[in-house]
């Protein structure tokens, strides 16, 4: 595992999910030492009404997620990230030898009686399960940046509260795509910051935007994602924003 673990919302199945993920293995994975996925679906006693979990069973969950880490999790057994979703909790994890996989959980589950649960295994060298469903999307990703942002502001001092100006940064690999998206988001209200036409630091063309927004974390994304679809659309790369502290 790594220290760079993050979560996100999404539907799967069209029922409402968590996904809570190790990011920072994904540049190291898969690891051929260990091409079997292992899981265990552990079916929650509380949940909420529509599948997620409740703050009523968080702090047993926790433990639950902590013990089964703290057992598990060796030079053998890596522990990838876990989705709650349809009343259930799901931990995903990539074992080299799935052999004594129920046996292992089954030891570390005696703590949490009355907890049914399921286990499973198969052979996975590709780690699709991390990469297709665990992995967030470049939109999911862009949220999660954008949640990273506002706790940046927030620690110093920032109530997320008042409007400024917010810069934005896209790249472009010719120019007329990146005029084509500054028209765009000049429909949006966006407004030219600088364009370069030419940047010789990446060897691509970059427009910086500004509009006057609030930075909260519940109206981020309708900020941000706009713009994210507008440079895809373009075929271009959105490369988020900055906003000052304000105090």
């Amino acid at each position: 595992m790594t220290d760079d673990w993050d979560f996100y919302f999404l539907n799967v199945d069209d029922k409402p999910a968590s996904i809570y993920v190790d990011l920072g293995v994904h540049d190291a994975a898969p690891n051929p030492a260990l091409p079997h996925m292992a899981y265990v679906r552990l079916h929650m006693r509380e949940p909420r009404d529509d599948g997620l979990s409740s703050q009523a069973e968080f702090d047993t969950l926790v433990a639950i997620e902590d013990a089964l880490t703290a057992a598990l999790v060796n030079e053998e057994t890596e522990y990838v990230g876990r989705c709650t979703t349809n009343f259930c909790r799901d931990f995903f994890f990539y074992v080299a030898r799935p052999q004594a996989w129920s046996t292992r959980v089954a030891a570390c589950m005696r703590a949490f009686e009355g907890y049914q649960y399921d286990v499973g295994t198969r052979e996975e060298p590709d780690w699709s399960s991390y990469f297709s469903y665990l992995y967030p999307s470049d939109a999911d990703l862009q949220t999660i940046e954008n949640r990273r942002v506002c706790e940046a502001l927030e620690r110093n001092g920032d109530k997320l509260s008042e409007a400024r100006e917010i810069d934005h940064w896209a790249y472009f690999g010719n120019e007329a795509s990146l005029h084509a998206y500054v028209e765009a988001a000049r429909q949006l209200g966006f407004k030219v910051r600088t364009i370069s036409d030419d940047d010789e630091a990446c060897n691509k063309h970059c427009a910086q935007l500004w509009r006057s927004d609030i930075p909260a974390f519940n109206t981020i994304d309708d900020v941000t994602l706009p713009l994210f679809n507008l440079a895809a659309t373009h075929g271009g790369e959105y490369d988020g924003w900055e906003s000052v502290v304000v105090n």
